[in-house]
């Protein structure tokens, strides 16, 4: 893996945000954008409130107001019936486009706005008696308003949360080129972020295939802690070298270029630490990603036995002489020997969990996590902590997640 491959959410995040975020990373804003000049959508809904109320009350208690507020709203209807359509993709590419739709999409609108309109004045007779303007017009952008705001402020309304929390992911176009080569040396951070990335799924993946004999109820929320708070590291030090870099490019002197060194040193030694941050993170990655590697062998080594005696039967009803069956018998043996492949690289894998708990947090370390006590007679040598036993391994990765 050379690039980050997925986008990176604040783990803090609302899980119902988190959610809808996470299944719709086209929607997602690269930060390469910057900052947004359009207003927020919060304030755009308090705005649109406000405003249908002024016209609203405006068409309550100004006489005559009601035809040009009519085709005001005619107007406004048939602007946002183009925005949906444009918003769809292929029904408008360009002005053309739109202009064509707009010859029935106004007489459309006309007919909707009427018609309310119509409808609201019979029921709100009475009332109009006792205004000198119209109260079905009123009515009608008191019902517009409140419907525009409200679909605008929906729950989980994509193009408003991936807005509002852009600063609460990081996608992989913020670490340079995703879709195009580029070499370590020219994007370092992007590389060691792919990194982090992959121990990540490789956990999570070790929790959906291994089941209850690898729990990695602790240490998967570490993991997505580290990968989160590394995002904004690595992303602070891509944007510090790549200014020192350009700096040595745009230097006119050797003594420019002298004063750069200590910028140029302090941006080793933070990839270094970082480097080495996360290399003990991906190995633990690795070691999960093994024994993931060995259930599956010893899943696919267990189907072969099974069918074991089909295959001997078939061999003994077409062959003329004595059938010998050890060479089918040494699936058996294949089988013994994948499963205890399995079992000892899920409980080092699970000692591993415990002590990457430990070290990224020595302050709140639990008091399961604490390593067994070697038995009297125990042959291992002193301090050297006996693994944890796994729990009895499920026959088959599906069995395992029901």
């Amino acid at each position: 893996m050379s690039h980050p491959s997925r986008p990176t959410f604040d783990p803090t995040l609302p899980r119902r945000t988190l959610t809808r975020l996470r299944d719709h990373p086209e929607r997602l804003l690269p930060d390469s954008l910057g900052p947004s000049s359009r207003l927020t959508w919060r304030r755009g809904a308090a705005l649109t409130a406000a405003g249908g109320a002024s016209l609203a009350a405006l068409a309550l208690l100004v006489p005559g107001s009601a035809a040009p507020l009519i085709a005001l709203l005619c107007l406004i209807v048939t602007a946002v019936l183009l925005g949906l359509i444009s918003d769809r993709g292929s029904l408008a590419d360009d002005w053309a486009d739109l202009l064509m739709h707009g010859f029935w999409a106004l007489p459309v609108s006309s007919a909707i706005v009427l018609t309310g309109n119509l409808l609201l004045g019979g029921a709100l007779e009475p009332l109009a008696a006792a205004v000198p303007g119209s109260a079905s017009t009123a009515a009608l952008y008191l019902l517009v308003t409140v419907g525009g705001a409200g679909a605008v402020m929906r729950p989980g309304m994509l193009p408003r949360l991936a807005s509002e929390h852009r600063h609460r992911y990081v996608l992989p176009q913020d670490f340079g080129r995703p879709y195009s080569h580029a070499t370590r040396h020219e994007e370092p951070e992007a590389h060691l972020f792919a990194r982090l990335q992959q121990a990540t799924d490789r956990v999570q993946e070790g929790t959906r295939v291994l089941g209850g004999s690898f729990d990695a109820a602790h240490t998967l929320p570490l993991l997505r802690e580290e990968e989160w708070r590394m995002s904004q590291e690595l992303l602070r030090l891509r944007t510090l070298r790549r200014e020192v870099v350009q700096r040595r490019r745009e230097a006119v002197s050797p003594q420019v270029t002298r004063a750069l060194q200590p910028q140029e040193e302090a941006v080793a030694r933070a990839h270094t630490a970082l480097s080495e941050r996360i290399a003990v993170l991906a190995d633990y990655g690795e070691r999960v990603h093994a024994a993931v590697t060995a259930h599956r062998e010893w899943e696919q080594c267990q189907a072969i036995a099974d069918r074991a005696a089909e295959y001997a039967d078939l061999a003994l009803t077409t062959a003329r002489d004595t059938m010998y069956t050890d060479e089918i018998d040494d699936s058996l043996l294949s089988v013994r020997a994948a499963h205890s492949v399995r079992e000892e690289l899920v409980r080092e894998a699970v000692d591993a969990g415990s002590s990457l708990s430990a070290a990224l947090h020595p302050g709140d370390r639990r008091p399961d996590t604490a390593p067994d006590t070697p038995p009297t007679g125990d042959a291992r040598p002193a301090g050297v902590p006996r693994p944890r036993r796994a729990a009895t391994p499920q026959p088959s990765a599906g069995a395992a997640e029901d």
